[in-house]
């Protein structure tokens, strides 16, 4: 049986993305960050396993490899984070606006990886997956396309942030065989939806399962699931 670890899994994407893996037949591992969270799961996924947990907590990572006591994973997907409208300009844009993000998505990336290490290798062909988005793409950022757009600045350097983490990552566990993709899941219809949006998060996280089980990826790639294309860095 193939196993995935999930972060943020209780609502939205992370949500339809378990449920996908759960049908699908994998065992589901998630963290979330309370007691209704874990209720939410278990009501689901009732032979799912659930970690209670804030990946920015200091000693997350130490809690995360007892809770998997070095079961096998074949794909940890880094989901959780934050985000919003706040502080949408330069001149609205606090340190503790970037501090918050920085640590969702970034040090709760790096922790869950280094948490889940020693599951990774016992899969035969094991994947990370870092849920990043289109607005941590330095270079669409350089062509003016977030311009007037009323998303964070914290949240798009978070992104970008993340995805250099990513291509780090990517390098230092190649020899371990571990695969690092980043997922822009595609602009989705949730409460917070940019205009654009059109993609639900069910069919995002369905798409998702499809290109694993596919294995039509290579490690370094940066993925639209709306588009199926390959995004600039």
């Amino acid at each position: 049986m193939k196993s995935v670890l999930i972060t943020g899994a209780n609502r939205g994407l992370g949500f339809a993305m378990a449920e996908s893996f759960y049908q699908k037949g994998y065992r589901v591992y998630t963290v979330v960050r309370n007691d209704e969270a874990k209720a939410i799961i278990h009501q689901h996924f009732p032979e799912s396993f659930v970690l209670i947990a804030d990946v920015t907590d200091t000693d997350y990572q130490t809690r995360l490899q007892e809770f998997l006591a070095d079961k096998k994973l074949d794909v940890v997907i880094n989901n959780a984070g934050s985000g919003g409208n706040r502080g949408v300009r330069t001149d609205l844009c606090t340190p503790e606006h970037l501090m918050t993000e920085f640590s969702s998505h970034c040090v709760g990336a790096l922790s869950t990886v280094q948490g889940t290490l020693a599951s990774l290798k016992h899969a035969e062909h094991p994947v990370v997956v870092n849920i990043s988005s289109r607005r941590g793409s330095l270079h669409m950022q350089s062509q003016g396309e977030a311009k007037q757009i009323r998303i964070a600045l914290s949240y798009r350097i978070a992104k970008a942030a993340q995805n250099m983490l990513s291509l780090c990552m990517a390098d230092d566990l190649e020899t371990d065989g571990i695969k690092v993709i980043v997922i822009h899941p595609g602009a989705l219809l949730t409460d917070m939806a940019p205009p654009d949006a059109d993609l639900t998060p069910k069919e995002s996280a369905k798409r998702l399962l499809n290109l694993l089980e596919s294995n039509a990826f290579s490690s370094r790639e940066f993925i639209s699931l709306a588009t199926r294309d390959r995004l600039p860095w």
